[in-house]
């Protein structure tokens, strides 16, 4: 399989093993990420040459905006992990804790760990989050932390939030296992080029993001961008360092309850991402029995309308505050023959936190907002 390159890149030799075809070829940008598998060689040809190492599994994969972002199936289960303005707005303490394998069997793969935590600040008409997320593909460990603020305001027959995060994102890349195409690895590590690191490097950014987000009964509706700061993992080398930029990512979320019973709801739902460069639209429709049960399908396509995977879920709320959700993502791409699927699980805890009521004991006009 075979795409353009631009910019004067040059992909090393992929094993067979791995595709079919034998070879990749990439158009590169900036913040191209290492992705898991066998090691690919990209040479830059710019004002100075940098080489650095990526390890590319499918030319027409795109993982999550651009590489830089972690890919969740289940992404409805804790908004605030994309959008900051979401915390509170279901006035409850909502906390889930992810676990990704993505393309189990393949070397080097994606793994991926995040919490996130929320809740509604009625005091001061506002919610707050964190969120923390750990995400290792191949050579490269990346891990972000964020502290989300919302402050919330009524919207006809919802809520509004408008919100921001802060925090750190920080990037290891283990030089010492990147293979160059002119290195010499028999008796230690020599890349043969001193732009390339020979060890464990590591870099620390400030990250931040911002998002709107409306909800009410049956619907939710948000516009974010993450990585607002734009700033660049910097890694040292022998002959200086290697800079690799953190591209904002906006998302647009909508999620409907186009049918709600007494004892069961059907709820389609998209996400959008993009980095403007490239996309990525998830489309999924969720079942929910007596907000117990839950089953669900999607299907994530790239840019173009390329199809890269098909995603069965389901969900079971086995007490009155906590859930457990599973998926598996079916790989509808020519990388479906290297890997036996993604598997992801959500364990959920939700504890309902309902507004202060108007009564003789409040005499103060500011808890009485909603």
């Amino acid at each position: 399989m075979r795409s353009s390159g631009q910019h004067g890149v040059r992909i090393c030799e992929t094993p067979e093993s791995v595709l079919s075809s034998g070879r990749l070829s990439i158009p590169f940008h900036q913040n191209i990420r290492p992705l898991p598998g066998v090691f690919t060689c990209i040479r830059i040809n710019m004002k100075s040459r940098i080489l650095i190492s990526a390890i590319l599994l499918l030319c027409s994969m795109f993982r999550a905006s651009a590489q830089d972002e972690p890919q969740f199936s289940q992404y409805m289960a804790a908004p605030v992990l994309f959008n900051p303005a979401a915390a509170g707005l279901d006035q409850a303490w909502n906390s889930a804790l992810l676990v990704r394998n993505q393309w189990v069997g393949l070397p080097g793969a994606p793994t991926t760990q995040a919490i996130a935590t929320e809740l509604p600040v009625y005091r001061i008409r506002s919610g707050i989050s964190l969120r923390v997320m750990n995400d290792r593909a191949g050579q490269q460990n990346t891990t972000v932390a964020n502290i989300g603020y919302s402050y919330q305001l009524r919207a006809g027959s919802g809520l509004l939030g408008l919100g921001v995060h802060a925090g750190i994102a920080s990037r290891s890349l283990d030089g010492s296992r990147l293979i160059a195409p002119d290195g010499s690895y028999e008796a230690g590590v020599d890349h043969n080029d001193d732009q390339l690191p020979v060890t464990l490097v590591s870099s620390l950014i400030p990250d931040a993001g911002a998002g709107v987000f409306f909800r009410n009964e049956r619907l939710q509706a948000g516009l974010s961008v993450t990585h607002l700061a734009g700033s660049s993992f910097s890694f040292d080398a022998p002959g200086g360092s290697a800079g690799i930029q953190y591209h904002p990512v906006g998302y647009v979320f909508v999620s409907w309850k186009v049918l709600q019973q007494e004892n069961w709801s059907l709820e389609p739902g998209v996400l959008y991402k993009t980095d403007l460069t490239e996309q990525m639209l998830d489309a999924n429709l969720l079942f929910s029995w007596r907000e117990t049960l839950l089953a669900g399908l999607s299907l994530r396509s790239l840019d173009a309308g390329r199809r890269d995977a098909l995603v069965a879920m389901g969900g079971w709320n086995f007490s009155k505050y906590w859930g457990i959700r599973y998926s598996y993502d079916l790989t509808l791409s020519a990388l479906n023959n290297a890997q036996s699927g993604s598997h992801e699980l959500v364990l959920t805890y939700r504890y309902p936190l309902a507004p202060p009521r108007a009564g003789k004991e409040i005499n103060n006009l500011r808890y009485l907002y909603y």
